[in-house]
Parts: structure tokens; C-alpha cells; sequence
């Protein structure tokens, strides 16, 4: 309960300011004032007041300015009248005017009747101060009389248009000290703004709530409910308040069966949509555009257009004409299915239907077009946004085109669309930054950076992390480092990726100290190394020698829950191999393959190499073995390193009998199987390099 309200006294004008109705109700103390009463004057003003705001022709403001110089010398209204005006302007919606000779009665100590108290309610409420009208009900009760729940619901609507829904609960909670029945109002109310607010799991509970103090939800609370669960993709909530919704014999609306129909199929789950469809039907509720549209996008967006087109010519047959919405979701979908060609046909059907096609239309397709790398459709498409439509590309439609291009290396290209743009923003100069560096075209992507200075365009940490990137690999290191050095003078953010690709320049040029040194940092500059940073440092202190740092690397590892990948085993079972402990490398090959990682031809090669060179002919041919149980396909290298490895065999050993039968699966490009190996070798018991 806020503060009890307090009679002012004003010696200024009221306003609707914040500061003023605090004042209004928090003043320190009540003013008497000395009032000389004459019946006959009385009369006489009230006959002069009271016409003023009669209809037909109500003249509120004078009304209000009589009053309020009559006030001002001592001729006061009857109680009546005073309360007659306020409550005229209160059912007017002269809100400023409510507060005004409310304030006024106040100061002359003229007392407010139930109906002038509930036009303070709502002009407060309408001015946006509705935990001030909390504070008028502590006036009504004081006064002797009851709190409406039309009140305690007005000042709930503007509690929680202000989005102070927890202090609106907070009243809903106290109603009952007012002797306040909540009814549907107060249920769609909270209900309504606990769903706008996300608090879905509290409005099922507050509709729970309310049943049991007798207050039964109605259509409109199973609208907003349905809506708001369906819209967050709560479907099964959802279904469940249809359910319900249906056992109390209320008639779902044909939004609430849209609703569900729409998120049902956006899900997959057809056949329930179908059911609902089907429901519909059964009601004599027909379909609508919304509905078929909603069937529509679920089906796009699960990859069945075909199925799609084919419930478009449906709704056709049955009278409904699709919108721009229904022409849009089709052609998204046949653009992402591959099918542009159809895609293009069904858009040029929505422009000579005169649909209107929004910027976001030609946004979404644009991307999936460049995402596609269907860049000259995506052009076509651009090309007739500025030409054939009401709407113009912005800078993230160029964008969108400039991205495209770059993926593509047209770069020329991309520039072109760049100096049609109006302007560029950050994300333009990183995206032909990146092209430029990529190919190498130094010159060019300095000029990008300069241009991006001169424009005074701040460049974010992803410009940054895109010229480290770009330097490191070009292997201009210091220039790199340049720009890491910015990055922490500008206090941006560095991240992972900034300190792999530097730490991987400093390690490829042999500065084993320097990457060392950076990969300490990382954890004082709140980076965690990730998988690829360990891999990088492991990989470098094996080529070092510096064997006893990898071991700890590994251990800090387990330490920090960084789990090894494919490449981390990789990395070792090689070093392992060059190093010439074999029986460590098999190992680390039992926990890759334990860890549930497959090797790769690399690993095999590493391992029959070191096996080769401890001339282990037994452990050659179990590893041929399980390379050719697990269908691995030989590379030109892997190859000859069998073909050296079956040559340096022991002239002991019968090889045509110890090799397994490999399968024939065949790789791509240039590799071969290892049964095709032995068709080219041409393996026979009369071979002199093969047998004893």
C-alpha cells in the first residue's frame, strides 16, 4: 500500500509533470483556509456553473474558471456541484482539468465523492501515473467508501502499460483488503502483459489461479494465451490450452486455429495441423488466407515446396486469393530448394498481381541467393528492387550483394556496388577489407582502411581481427602485430581467433618464444585458449624438441577441460612417429579412436612411416589391416610410403599371404584404394621384390 494521500495546497498551476502530482499527494500537511458561506450566493453560483456544462454546447473551460476565481474569493459551490464538475470532465476526458479542481476542493477542504475520486483514478492513470491512483484508493476508503474492481482494473492497465507488471501483481494481490472481486477484465489485463513480458509460465498460473476464485477465463484470455505460447514456439503448452479451451465448450475464433495451425506445421508436425484443419472444417469455420498462408510457410520451411505449391493452387480452387505473404514464403522456398527459375516465375505472377514485395522480401532472398552463390540472380533480383518496385536497397541489401561478390573473388564487381551506395558502414569496408587481403591486393585493402578513416567510421574488433588475420598469413607479422598492439590501445576486445592466427605466424617464422609468451597472456587478458591455441603451441614445442612443455600443454589442458580434437591427436601420433617412439604414437592412436575420432590418411602415413624405419613388418601389416577395414582411400604420399613399406618387407615374409583383402572404395580426385594398389603392383607368388 503506497503512502496515505495528504490534502495540498498548491500556489501554482497543475500540470501533469511527474513532480507535480507527487506534490499533489505528498504535500506535509493540509492548509485551512476561512470560508465565509452565503445560501443565496451559494445558489446563485451554482445556477451559473452547473448550464456551463450541460449539453449540447458544454463550455468545460469556463465552467472551470468560474469555479476557480469564485474559489479564490471565497464564494464556494455547494459539495454538489463541486463534485458535478469533475465528474463531468472526468466522463469528458478533460483529465487536466480533473487534476485541477480536484486540487482546488482539496485546498478548500470540499470533499470528494466516490464518482470525482474515480475521475482522479483515470486521469492519473491517463497521465501515465498510475502508482499515484494506487495512493487515491487510501482516499476512498478513508472517505467510506468501497474500491471498485473497475478502478483496481483501471489502474492495472497502467501499471502495466508502464511495464511494472510486478507491482501491477502486487496490487492484484492486495485487491482482496479491498474487498475486490478480480473479473475477466482483471484476468485478460495480467494475463495479456505477463505474456508481452515473456512470463508465460506465471499467466497458465494466474489463469489457474483465477478459475479457482471463480473468475473463468473467456475467449479473449484463450486468444492472448495461444498467441503469445504459439509466437515463443511453446506448441505443446499451446495445444494444451486449446485442449482445455475445448472441454470448457468455448468455440475457438479462427485466429486461435491459425495460431496453432501455423506453429504446428512451422514444427513439422503436419498431421496435427491437419487434425486441427480438419476440426475447423467439421465447425463450418472456413480456412482463410491466414490459414492456408501459415500451412505454407510450415511446409517451406520444412523443405516441401512441392507440397506447398500444390496447397497454393488449393486455396486458389476454394476461393481465397494468396497475399503477398502466401507469394512470399513460396518464393524463399523454391530459391532455397535450388528451383530460381520457378522461384523468378511465381515473382513474376506477384508483380503482375500487383503484390506489394517489402524490403525485408528482397533482403531475405537476396541473401539466399548469395548464400547459394547465385550472385547474378541475386544481381537480377537487386536490379529490379530499384527498378520495378516502391522500396529501396539500403545499406544492408548492399551489403548482402558486396558479401556475395567477395565470396565469389569478383571484387571488381563488389566495388562497383559499393560506389552505388549512398554510404557504407563497417561491416561494407570489412567485407572488401577481407577480399582484398585474401588476394593478396595489399594495396587496395590500405585504401579501404584509409577511406574508413577519413569517413571517421570506428573500426570493431572484427576489422581488426580481419587484418591480423589477413597480414599473418601474407606473413607480414609485424604489421600484424601493429594492429594487435591498436586493438588494446582502442580497449577492444581481443579474441581467441586474434591470438591463434598471430601465435600461428610467430610459430611458422620459428619465434617459438615470442607465440609462447602470447599464449601465456591470453589467460590474463580473459581469453581462454580454446582446442586450435593448444594445438598450435603443442604442435611448435614438438618441433622445438621441447617435449617436457608439450607434456605440460597436455595437462593444462585436462586442467582447463579444453578437450583435444582430431587434429591435437593428430598432431602427436606425428611428432610421436618423428621422434621415433612408435609405442607412444600406437597409444595415442588407441585413445584417438576410443576418443571417437576417426584418423585420417596423414596418421597412417605418419605411423607406417616410424614403423617402416623400426623395420616392425608385423606391425605394418595389422595396421594395412585395419586401414583396409576401415576403407581408407590412398593418396599419391600414402601410396608410396606403402610401396616403401612393403619393398623394405622381411625376404622372410610371404606377403601375398599377410595382406588382407582390401575393399574397393573409391576416393575422389587422385586417390585410389588399397585394392586397386595391389591391381596396379600386380602382386604373384613369381614377384622377386614380394616374396621369399
Amino acid at each position: 500500500m503506497t503512502k496515505m494521500i495528504i490534502k495540498p495546497f498548491f500556489k501554482c498551476p497543475l500540470t501533469h509533470h511527474p513532480y507535480t502530482l507527487s506534490k499533489l499527494f505528498h504535500s506535509s500537511s493540509p492548509i485551512h483556509i476561512n470560508y465565509t458561506y452565503n445560501n443565496n450566493a451559494i445558489h446563485n453560483l451554482d445556477s451559473q456553473i452547473r448550464p456551463l456544462l450541460e449539453n449540447p454546447n458544454p463550455q468545460f473551460e469556463a465552467a472551470v474558471m468560474l469555479f476557480e476565481k469564485s474559489a479564490a474569493l471565497s464564494m464556494i459551490p455547494s459539495s454538489s456541484t463541486c463534485n458535478f464538475i469533475l465528474e463531468k470532465l472526468g466522463r469528458s476526458k478533460h483529465y487536466n482539468l480533473v487534476l485541477k479542481v480536484y486540487r482546488t476542493m482539496s485546498n478548500i477542504g470540499v470533499r470528494s465523492w466516490f464518482l470525482s475520486y474515480g475521475a482522479v483514478v483515470e486521469s492519473l492513470v491517463h497521465f501515465e501515473c498510475p502508482e499515484y491512483a494506487v495512493s487515491v484508493f487510501g482516499l476512498i476508503l478513508k472517505s467510506g467508501f468501497s474500491v471498485n474492481t473497475y478502478l483496481v482494473n483501471l489502474v492495472l492497465k497502467g501499471l502495466c502499460h508502464k511495464n511494472k507488471i510486478d507491482e501491477a501483481m502486487s496490487l492484484f494481490r492486495q485487491g482482496s483488503g479491498y474487498g475486490v472481486v478480480p473479473d475477466e477484465v482483471t484476468l485478460n489485463t495480467l494475463t495479456n502483459w505477463l505474456c508481452k513480458s515473456g512470463k508465460l509460465d506465471e499467466a497458465l498460473a494466474l489463469k489457474d489461479e483465477m478459475e479457482g476464485l471463480g473468475c473463468n477465463p473467456n475467449l479473449a484470455t484463450y486468444s492472448v494465451m495461444m498467441y503469445n505460447l504459439c509466437r515463443s514456439g511453446e506448441i505443446e503448452k499451446g495445444k494444451a490450452v486449446f485442449d482445455d479451451m475445448m472441454k470448457k465448450g468455448i468455440i475457438p475464433s479462427i485466429d486461435i486455429y491459425n495460431y496453432l495451425v501455423h506453429r504446428l506445421s512451422k514444427k513439422g508436425k503436419f498431421k496435427e495441423a491437419m487434425d486441427i484443419l480438419t476440426d475447423m472444417l467439421e465447425r463450418g469455420i472456413e480456412p482463410d488466407v491466414v490459414t492456408y498462408t501459415g500451412l505454407i510457410d510450415g511446409l517451406c520451411h520444412n523443405g516441401k515446396v512441392k507440397k506447398a505449391l500444390d496447397l497454393f493452387n488449393v486455396m486458389i480452387e476454394r476461393g481465397q486469393e494468396p497475399n503477398n505473404i502466401t507469394y512470399t514464403h513460396l518464393v524463399l522456398g523454391l530459391c532455397k530448394e535450388g528451383s530460381v527459375v520457378d522461384g523468378f516465375r511465381l515473382l513474376k505472377t506477384m508483380v503482375q498481381k500487383g503484390k506489394k514485395r517489402s524490403k525485408k522480401f528482397y533482403d531475405d532472398l537476396i541473401k539466399e541467393l548469395c548464400d547459394q552463390r547465385k550472385v547474378d540472380d541475386a544481381l537480377m533480383l537487386y536490379n529490379m528492387m530499384i527498378h520495378e518496385s516502391d522500396v529501396e536497397p539500403d545499406v544492408k541489401t548492399h551489403n548482402f550483394i558486396v558479401q556475395g561478390l567477395c565470396k565469389e573473388n569478383r571484387i571488381s564487381k563488389a566495388e562497383e556496388i559499393h560506389q552505388k551506395m549512398l554510404y557504407g558502414n563497417v561491416v561494407t569496408y570489412n567485407l572488401l577489407l577481407d577480399a582484398y587481403l585474401r588476394n593478396a591486393e595489399i594495396e587496395k585493402g590500405m585504401a579501404i582502411w584509409k577511406k574508413m578513416m577519413e569517413l571517421k567510421l570506428s573500426p570493431n574488433a572484427y576489422t581488426y581481427s580481419l587484418l591480423i588475420n589477413g597480414f599473418c598469413k601474407l606473413g607480414m607479422i609485424n604489421i600484424a602485430k601493429g594492429f594487435f598492439i591498436k586493438i588494446r590501445k582502442h580497449d577492444l576486445p581481443l579474441s581467441v581467433c586474434d591470438y591463434n592466427a598471430l601465435m600461428l605466424a610467430l610459430c611458422t617464422e620459428g619465434s617459438m618464444e615470442q607465440a609462447t609468451n602470447l599464449f601465456k597472456e591470453m589467460e590474463a587478458n580473459n581469453c581462454k585458449p580454446d582446442v586450435a591455441s593448444f594445438n598450435i603451441i603443442i604442435d611448435s614445442s614438438f618441433k622445438s624438441g621441447n617435449v617436457e612443455y608439450t607434456g605440460e600443454l597436455l595437462l593444462m589442458m585436462r586442467e582447463k577441460r579444453v578437450d583435444p580434437d582430431a587434429y591435437t591427436f593428430s598432431i602427436l601420433i606425428n611428432r610421436y612417429c618423428k621422434l621415433g617412439d612408435c609405442k607412444e604414437a600406437k597409444n595415442m592412436l588407441k585413445t584417438m579412436v576410443s576418443s571417437g575420432f576417426v584418423p585420417d590418411k596423414f596418421v597412417y602415413d605418419s605411423l607406417l612411416k616410424a614403423l617402416c624405419e623400426k623395420g616392425e613388418t608385423d606391425e605394418i601389416f595389422m595396421l594395412l589391416r585395419e586401414m583396409a577395414k576401415k576403407g581408407i582411400a590412398l593418396d599419391s604420399k600414402l601410396t608410396s610410403t606403402i610401396v616403401t613399406c612393403l619393398c623394405n618387407a622381411s625376404e622372410d615374409v610371404d606377403i601375398t599371404e599377410l595382406l588382407p583383402n582390401f575393399s574397393q572404395e573409391i576416393s575422389e580426385k587422385t586417390s585410389i584404394s588399397c585394392g586397386e594398389l595391389l591391381e596396379k603392383l600386380q602382386i604373384s607368388d613369381s614377384d622377386p621384390l614380394l616374396v621369399a
